[in-house]
C-alpha cells in the first residue's frame, strides 16, 4: 500500500521519517503541515465522531482533489495551514530540534510544539460547534474512494502519555527499540513494522524480547 506522504510527494519520500528528517523549507513545509494535521485529526476523531471526523475526512478529500479546477477546500485544510504556518517560522531548522520547555519544565521539540498548536486550533473548532450546535453533514454522493491513511510510527498520538513516557524513559531503550515499540503502540502489525523500519522479523523478535526483559526486571511480570 502506498503511503500518503509518498503519494503527495510524488515518490520523493518513502515515509514520514524521511520527510521530517529534512530541515524545514519552502519545498516541504506544506507537506509537513498536512501530515501533522492528518495525524492530529486521526487521534482526536477517535473521541469526537462529530467535528473531528468531519475535519479529517474533509482534509483527506482536499489532499486528493485540491488540484482540480473549481475545487473548494474544506475547513479541514485550515488545520493543515495552521501546522504549516507554525513550522514556517522555524525555516532552516529540523523539527527534531528543541523548541523550548513545557509547563513542567520538560524540553519539547518543534514538531511536538506544532502538534500542541494544532490541538489547540482543533479544540477551538470543536468548542465553537458545541456552542452553536452546528454539525455539518458530509455529502458522500460524489465521494471518490480513497486509500487508507497509514499509521505513522514516528510520532506518538497526541494524548496524555505522561505515564507512558516515564515508563519508556526508565527502560532506557535504544533508538531502534523505541521505534519498534511506538509502531506497536500505534496498532501496526509485524509485517507493517518490518516494511516501515526496513528490518527483519528476527530483529523484531530479538528487540521485543529485550524490551520485555527490561520491563520485567523493573516492574515484574504483568
Amino acid at each position: 500500500m502506498e503511503m500518503l506522504v509518498t503519494k503527495f510527494s510524488k515518490g520523493k519520500y518513502r515515509n514520514e521519517g524521511a520527510l521530517f528528517a529534512e530541515p524545514i523549507s519552502a519545498d516541504n513545509v506544506k507537506l509537513m503541515g498536512e501530515m501533522i494535521a492528518l495525524q492530529a485529526l486521526r487521534t482526536v476523531k477517535k473521541f469526537d465522531m462529530k467535528v473531528a471526523d468531519r475535519l479529517y475526512i474533509g482534509l483527506i478529500k482536499d489532499l486528493h482533489h485540491m488540484g482540480e479546477i473549481d475545487y473548494t477546500v474544506s475547513d479541514g485544510y485550515d488545520v493543515a495551514q495552521t501546522a504549516s504556518c507554525f513550522l514556517w517560522q522555524f525555516a532552516g531548522r529540523k523539527v527534531s530540534e528543541i523548541y523550548g520547555k513545557d509547563r513542567r519544565g520538560k524540553e519539547i521539540t518543534i514538531k511536538h510544539a506544532c502538534y500542541r498548536e494544532v490541538d489547540r486550533f482543533i479544540d477551538g473548532l470543536r468548542n465553537r460547534a458545541d456552542r452553536h450546535g452546528v454539525i455539518e453533514y458530509i455529502d458522500f454522493d460524489d465521494y471518490k474512494a480513497l486509500p487508507m491513511d497509514p499509521v505513522n510510527c514516528f510520532e506518538q498520538e497526541q494524548t496524555d502519555y505522561t505515564k507512558y513516557d516515564a515508563l519508556v524513559e526508565a527502560l532506557q531503550l535504544t533508538a531502534l527499540e523505541l521505534a519498534i515499540l511506538n509502531c506497536y503502540m500505534n496498532g501496526m502489525q509485524q509485517s507493517a513494522v518490518c516494511s516501515e523500519l526496513g528490518i527483519g522479523r528476527g530483529t523484531i523478535h530479538h528487540r521485543k524480547a529485550s524490551i520485555r526483559k527490561r520491563y520485567y526486571s523493573l516492574y515484574g511480570q504483568y
